[in-house]
């Protein structure tokens, strides 16, 4: 079973994070040469497109979602919002001249000033944390027993220390232990440092410290609660990023004197019903959270019990589900593996979707420092939030479950062997709902997923969206159904980054699409997302490298007797298919893998195994492949299109490889080749790339070339024509998806033709293989 684990004062369990993961591991592509000026306008941009998408407003019930599971704390915590009321009304006079310096609306006829607005804002947030720290004092003198206490940061408008330069955090709150001392002084330094600098450092607020922020604006209008709850998506997704341990995310906006408390979670923001702050009762409401958070499980906080900072040795403690727990019995079917953990790979530095989060683990428990920074990893743990069945047996999505087959399926072959993931552990994440019960009592085992996080809610809120009467384009999108899963792995691989030479590249790509293709054959799986950051490798004792495909995540079954999958998104920008991106009624086949895979190789052609060729964001989009990456997915799609449809228009990515990169040629070669046996078939309606309307005059896309204008134009033309039904579509993407086995083993074949040329120019010690005698094999190879 799961290691113990009381309610901790500090549920992110972290004061130093155990390693701190590289700012570019998760947000990828997007940071290709960009300033930080650049990349805080795009996250602000994409913050305001996540208020479109996912803020409910008017939520009731939220305030419960903070309330203790364990009913003797519940009922403490009632008991306790009583004294405190009583003991805080004193204070209420204080707290009300912060408020007045709040308003509904700007006066009419008056106009707003930003810097004017700016100073009221900070005149009020003195008052609202000496209230909240009262509040806490209260809470600590109730006689009852809290398992926390939740106190302002003695800063306030303050840029955090390892956020975003941009951007400053109104009031963050933290949890403190409940015998700590509660400044209820004005000076909220602390003055046991000796000198200034001392108590400035002492002080700096740190994101891995914080519990939740307060968003405060002067006005209660629209666009200022609007404003509030972006900033919180910003804070909310760095919160994410620096804590491994959270599942969700609380965040407080007080506009004008309106209270508005909200939940972030992977693809939701519920904003609570307003409370009045300048009455009783909305104060009393602001008191009641503070209670339940001081009283409430760790969970119920937003952490994850299953993942434990250790502060001695200094380490994560995680528990996997264990692979080997009897499903018949009620409590052993919760068995965990513990596995330690001293390095994190991958951050959740997205806010919505997967929160995926890879650490480097050990079986063996670190006793010391020590042992600590020698720690030798074995496997490497994966925990996301993928959206999933409710039922496990009718997940068809289960990475666990693909995992087992392909252990069970995959015949042993040493080309193979070591090229995909051999399962450790795993499973869906479960914990006691009530870690404070005896063990006497029922442990309350529960299954992590989005209804255990919004209960009732999650089923009204998805309800009156479908029955409501607004345009489905306009509608807030559904809550998904999302299951918290957690595999360990191995072997470890290491990223395309490290490779030395593109020769390298070559070789482990074969080995991948090797694996690729097995896996498909033997045990019907396609995976759906080749990705620079799912294609990895490792190297041999002999100093070789050996491919290996991760993250069977988006993976799915196939059809029996076919090869070919639903239609259904999935893929990684920039590398997904055109099937993908237009999300059309094509089946999905081993094709829109090796078109993936394609796309990369460009990708780093053009880029370099490190980006190390990255040009600033101005440079990067007058490329030619920043088309794939800029527009919509229906332009990304288009553009494509067009350049797989023909051997010229498919130079103008080639002719954009970084052109001083080692064996750029080679690479070169090897995507013509790919490109060429994919698009340029023989058989009917099978050959370029773009949509044929029968019947009508059609412009070739490369007539039009690089002239966008015309490129929409076009496809404009085309829909239209596409609406009238006796017109007849060819799309050639689909047509190939009946011959994608053959085609596949064609392509396969080319790419390890490259790779044995590859080794064998590394066996000689060649640095760049003659592009004369390169091209005069594979013209005896033959590539078609």
């Amino acid at each position: 079973m799961s290691a113990s684990s009381s309610a901790s004062i500090n549920p992110a369990g972290v004061t130093s994070t155990p390693s701190h993961p590289s700012r570019g591991s998760g947000r990828g592509i997007p940071e290709l040469g960009q300033t930080e000026k650049q990349y805080s306008t795009v996250m602000k941009k994409q913050a305001q497109r996540h208020i479109d998408d996912y803020l409910r407003t008017d939520i009731k019930g939220v305030l419960e979602l903070s309330r203790p599971v364990n009913k003797d704390k519940a009922h403490a915590s009632e008991r306790t919002i009583n004294t405190v009321v009583q003991k805080t009304k004193i204070f209420f006079e204080e707290f009300d001249n912060a408020v007045k310096l709040q308003q509904l609306s700007p006066p009419e006829g008056s106009a707003r000033s930003v810097k004017d607005d700016l100073v009221k804002e900070r005149d009020s947030y003195k008052p609202l944390t000496l209230f909240i720290s009262k509040v806490a004092n209260a809470i600590q003198k109730s006689g009852e027993t809290p398992s926390r206490l939740l106190i302002p940061h003695k800063r306030t408008d303050t840029a955090m220390v390892n956020g975003e330069t941009n951007s400053r955090v109104d009031i963050a709150l933290k949890c403190i232990d409940v015998s700590s001392q509660v400044a209820m002084g004005e000076d909220f330094f602390d003055s046991s440092a000796s000198t200034k600098k001392e108590r400035e450092d002492k002080n700096k607020a740190y994101y891995e410290d914080i519990f939740a922020i307060i968003e405060v604006k002067r006005y209660a209008t629209a666009s200022d609660q609007a404003s509030a709850f972006e900033q919180l998506v910003r804070y909310t997704r760095e919160v994410y990023d620096k804590q491994h341990n959270r599942r969700f995310a609380w965040g407080l906006t007080i506009c004008g004197f309106e209270l508005c408390i909200g939940l972030f979670g992977s693809n939701y923001i519920l904003a609570s019903e307003k409370f009045d702050l300048q009455t009783d009762a909305g104060k009393q409401q602001l008191i009641r959270l503070l209670v339940y958070w001081s009283f409430c499980e760790d969970h119920r906080l937003g952490y994850d019990p299953t993942i434990r900072r250790l502060e001695y040795p200094g380490c994560w403690e995680i528990d996997v589900p264990s692979l080997n727990a009897p499903e018949a019995d009620p409590v052993q079917k919760f068995k965990v593996e513990t596995f330690y953990s001293n390095t994190v790979i991958v951050s959740a530095d997205r806010q919505f979707g997967r929160l995926t989060r890879c650490f480097l683990a050990s079986r063996q428990k670190p006793e010391s420092n020590t042992q600590v920074g020698a720690m030798k990893h074995d496997v490497i743990i994966k925990d996301a939030w993928p959206e999933s069945e409710k039922d496990a047996n009718d997940d068809k999505r289960d990475e666990v479950a693909h995992l087992k087959t392909i252990h069970t399926h995959m015949p042993k072959d040493v080309k193979t062997d070591g090229t995909y993931p051999t399962l450790e552990a795993g499973g869906r994440v479960c914990f006691s709902r009530d870690p404070h019960s005896s063990e006497s009592e029922d442990p309350d085992f529960v299954e992590d997923n989005t209804s255990l996080l919004l209960g009732d809610i999650l089923v009204d809120v998805n309800k009156s969206e479908s029955s409501s009467a607004e345009a489905p384009e306009s509608r807030k999108k559904e809550i998904a159904y999302r299951v918290h899963k957690r595999i360990a792995t191995s072997p470890i691989g290491e990223p395309l980054r490290r490779l030395d030479s593109i020769l390298e590249l070559i070789i482990i790509v074969a080995d991948v699409m090797r694996a690729h293709h097995d896996i498909l054959e033997n045990c019907k799986i396609l995976h759906r997302d080749i990705s620079n950051n799912n294609v990895m490798f490792s190297r041999t004792e002999e100093g070789g490298v050996k491919g290996l495909l991760i993250d069977f995540d988006h993976a799915i079954g196939v059809e029996p007797g076919s090869r070919k999958c639903h239609q259904q998104r999935s893929g990684t920008l920039p590398f997904m298919s055109v099937n993908n991106l237009e999300n059309n009624g094509n089946k999905r086949t081993s094709l829109d893998d090796w078109e993936s895979l394609i796309y990369l190789l460009c990708w780093i052609g053009t880029f370099g195994l490190r980006n190390e060729h990255a040009p600033d964001q101005q440079t990067q989009e007058s490329l030619h492949i920043g088309r794939w990456t800029s527009g919509t997915l229906e332009t990304i799609a288009r553009s494509k299109r067009t350049d797989l449809d023909s051997e010229s228009n498919f130079a103008n990515i080639t002719s954009q490889f970084y052109d001083k990169s080692g064996n750029i040629r080679f690479l070169t070669s090897l995507v013509k080749s790919l490109r060429r046996i994919l698009i340029e078939r023989e058989e009917k309606d099978c050959r370029g790339a773009n949509i044929i309307e029968k019947g009508v005059d059609v412009v070739s896309f490369s007539s039009v070339g690089m002239n966008f204008e015309n490129t929409d134009d076009l496809f404009k033309k085309a829909r239209t024509v596409s609406q009238n039904p006796t017109v007849e579509r060819i799309d050639p993407f689909k047509n190939r998806a009946d011959n994608d086995a053959a085609i596949s083993e064609k392509m396969l074949v080319e790419l390890e033709k490259h790779a044995k040329l590859a080794k064998d120019s590394l066996r000689n010690g060649c640095e760049d293989f003659p592009i004369s005698i390169l091209s005069l094999l594979l013209t005896r190879f033959g590539s078609m």
